[in-house]
């Protein structure tokens, strides 16, 4: 991976976002006050590093401002914001040159690579085809991103994180081979407590 840094704003949260995933955000305090006029006014992206157990941790996402949904004339406000790229955190300083609010050096990852396994590409259609047609209504390719899977799976930020930091593609299919096992298990348990009530 390139480490070239860029030079971005910061906001921590324990939020892990991937690509195309939004969230809305309560904006209070004056640095981040700042920040969205910053964004308003120059369209400017944001990174957020992601804070687990109090702690920066090693990957973030970098997201843009997708809409102001509520302004008071105090200047709190509601946006929601959308993931653009996950990078990873080089530096940390605790302000950004001129402004309230923090910054730092990243370097954006990759695109989401192909699933190339096999064995996991038929336990995703399986599961499709028997539970949920819907699963992959992310992917807009023919081909299944890791990533694609990951938001179909709805993960909470910790897990997404985990998965990110896997080392190797092995690691992360044997990840979400087991996550689908699971999924499926409850699917099936689901359907049979439903056979159960329509008898009684």
């Amino acid at each position: 991976m390139n480490e070239k840094s860029d030079m971005v704003p910061f906001f921590p949260l324990s939020v892990f976002l991937l690509p195309g995933e939004d969230i809305p955000l309560r904006i209070f305090e004056p640095r981040y006050k700042q920040l969205v006029e910053d964004m308003r006014h120059s369209g400017i992206t944001f990174v957020i590093p992601f804070v687990m157990d109090d702690r920066f941790q090693e990957y973030g996402c970098e997201v843009r401002l997708k809409e102001v949904l509520a302004e008071n004339p105090g200047g709190r406000m509601v946006i929601t914001v959308e993931s653009v790229h996950l990078v990873k955190i080089l530096s940390y300083k605790k302000y950004f040159p001129g402004k309230l609010y923090a910054g730092g050096g990243i370097a954006r990852l990759p695109a989401s690579a192909c699933i190339q396994n096999a064995a996991l590409l038929e336990m995703i259609r399986n599961y499709t085809e028997q539970f949920d047609p819907e699963f992959l209504r992310f992917c807009k390719e023919s081909v299944i991103s890791y990533q694609d899977v990951v938001k179909a799976l709805n993960l909470p930020s910790e897990e997404k994180y985990r998965f990110i930091s896997m080392p190797d593609t092995t690691e992360q299919d044997n990840f979400l081979a087991g996550q689908l096992r699971y999924l499926k298990m409850i699917r099936h348990q689901e359907t049979m407590l439903g056979d159960d009530f329509g008898l009684n």
